[in-house]
């Protein structure tokens, strides 16, 4: 059987291999998790771009339909305000037309 000193050399060699071992471990994770860490930041930042530049790029064309829809009713109610005026003048006419030919009121609506 060995000496107990030689037998607790033994063991602290031991457990000095082993916390080298686990140093050397922790330091590998610790390399790891810095690099994932690193990975994860830049593709949140590149998703992030993205992301900004997609909003960016619908709300554009967002803007654009709404102005284009926009002038394409007013310009729509601006032909049927023409009709409109125009139908309003028409009816003007016949009516000035009917009382001028013998002093009665004609429904304008009506036909004679």
């Amino acid at each position: 059987m060995k000496p107990l000193s030689e037998s607790l050399m033994d063991l602290a060699d031991r457990v000095k291999q082993f916390e080298e071992s686990a140093a050397g471990a922790r330091e590998k994770n610790r390399v790891t998790l810095q690099a994932k860490r690193e990975e994860l930041g830049e593709t949140f930042e590149r998703e992030g771009n993205e992301f900004d530049k997609t909003t960016t790029d619908l709300r554009e064309a967002a803007q654009s339909w709404w102005s284009d829809t926009r002038g394409a009713l007013e310009h729509q109610i601006g032909i049927m305000r023409t009709d409109f005026d125009k139908w309003q003048a028409d009816i003007k006419a016949q009516h000035a037309e009917h009382t001028s030919e013998g002093g009665k009121h004609a429904d304008p609506i009506s036909k004679s």
